[in-house]
C-alpha cells in the first residue's frame, strides 16, 4: 500500500512539473520557408497565379488531348521551379474551385510525364485551401474540372442540320503558394 502511494505521489509530482514545462515548449515550432512560387526563375502556365497579388486572377487552360486535337475537359496549370524542392505546404486561393486535383511531377517514364497525386478535392467550398504534404519535386500541377456557364450550349448550323456544342469556363485561381520548412 505504501509503495503504491509513493508511485502515485511521484506521478503527481512528475505531471505537475511537466505542466510547468509546457509554457517553455519542449520542441520548437517549425517555421515555413519563403514562398517558393515567388522565387526567381519560377514559371507558371498562368503567371497571374504566382505574382503574389490576391487581386489578380489567373485562368487554367484546357490542354489539347493527344490524338484527337480536341481540348481536354479538365483545365490545368503547371508551376515549374528552377530546381527540386521539398514542398511541405501548398496554399491555393480561389473564389470558386469545387473539383480539382493537386499533383507533383515524379519524372518521365517511357517518354511520358509521370505525376503523383498529392490531394483530390470534390465539392470544395473553401476559398483558401491549405494542403500539408512532404514531396520533393520541381513541378506542381493543378487539374480542375471546367465549369458550365449558365448558358452553356451554343448552336452552330452545319451541313445537314444543327450541331450543339458546350463551352466550359476556365477555372480561376487568384494565387498559388508553395512552402517548405526553414
Amino acid at each position: 500500500m505504501q509503495k503504491s502511494f509513493i508511485v502515485i505521489l511521484l506521478l503527481v509530482i512528475f505531471m505537475s512539473s511537466c505542466a510547468g514545462l509546457n509554457s517553455q515548449k519542449l520542441f520548437k515550432e517549425q517555421q515555413w520557408s519563403e514562398n517558393y512560387a515567388l522565387a526567381d526563375g519560377v514559371q507558371s502556365t498562368s503567371p497571374e497565379m504566382i505574382d503574389g497579388d490576391l487581386n489578380t486572377i489567373g485562368k487554367a487552360s484546357f490542354p489539347v488531348r493527344e490524338g484527337t486535337g480536341e481540348p481536354s475537359r479538365n483545365a490545368e496549370v503547371v508551376i515549374t521551379l528552377p530546381e527540386k524542392k521539398t514542398i511541405n505546404k501548398i496554399v491555393i486561393h480561389s473564389d470558386d474551385l469545387p473539383d480539382f486535383k493537386v499533383l507533383a511531377y515524379a519524372g518521365t517514364v517511357g517518354g511520358i510525364d509521370d505525376w503523383k497525386l498529392i490531394n483530390e478535392f470534390t465539392n470544395n467550398k473553401q476559398k483558401e485551401i491549405v494542403i500539408k504534404t512532404s514531396i520533393q519535386t520541381d513541378k506542381i500541377l493543378i487539374r480542375a474540372k471546367g465549369k458550365l456557364p449558365l448558358e452553356s450550349t451554343k448552336s452552330v448550323r452545319v451541313l445537314g442540320g444543327v450541331m450543339r456544342t458546350r463551352t466550359l469556363l476556365e477555372p480561376e485561381i487568384r494565387e498559388i503558394e508553395l512552402y517548405g520548412f526553414k
